[in-house]
């Protein structure tokens, strides 16, 4: 497994969680603008912030899973977990007009094709292939 398409979506994951998490960190404000949000209050700036602290300490997690995902399995899990989460979110906002298709559908999209590709990809364990006769632990049992 070593460079499988899962173990590439959970570094690249990793790497835009960092990164995402850093800039609402350091920079709330052009994140407010960039979604397309005024005139919000300072605290809100706090809250943002947040959110990127737990994005930057959640990429960890991602960069070790992309090592070995079939032993980090549960990583794979929280993947689909949370762009399921981020995309009925969206959705919800959405649909009760508290936000915008231009302030969300960016978010909700990647949210979707993230969950998709995790599921896609997930580790399965191998099929065990039984041929006439015998059986994958041994011989057929006499008649």
């Amino acid at each position: 497994m070593k460079y499988s398409p899962l173990r590439i979506l959970l570094a690249l994951d990793a790497a835009v969680l960092f990164l995402l998490g850093l800039f609402l960190i350091l920079a709330p404000r052009q994140v407010e603008l960039a979604f397309h949000f005024k005139d919000l209050p300072n605290g809100v700036s706090y809250i943002i912030g947040l959110w990127g602290c737990i994005l930057a300490t959640m990429a960890p997690g991602y960069a070790v899973a992309a090592m070995d995902p079939i032993r980090h399995v549960v990583w794979v899990q929280v993947g689909i977990a949370r762009g399921a989460l981020e995309c009925v979110l969206g959705a919800i906002y959405l649909a009760q007009g508290i936000v915008t298709w231009q302030q969300a559908g960016f978010g909700i999209m990647i949210a979707a094709l993230i969950t998709v590709a995790y599921i896609v990809l997930y580790p399965r364990r191998p099929r065990v292939i039984q041929t006439t006769g015998r059986s994958a632990t041994g011989p057929a049992p006499s008649p």
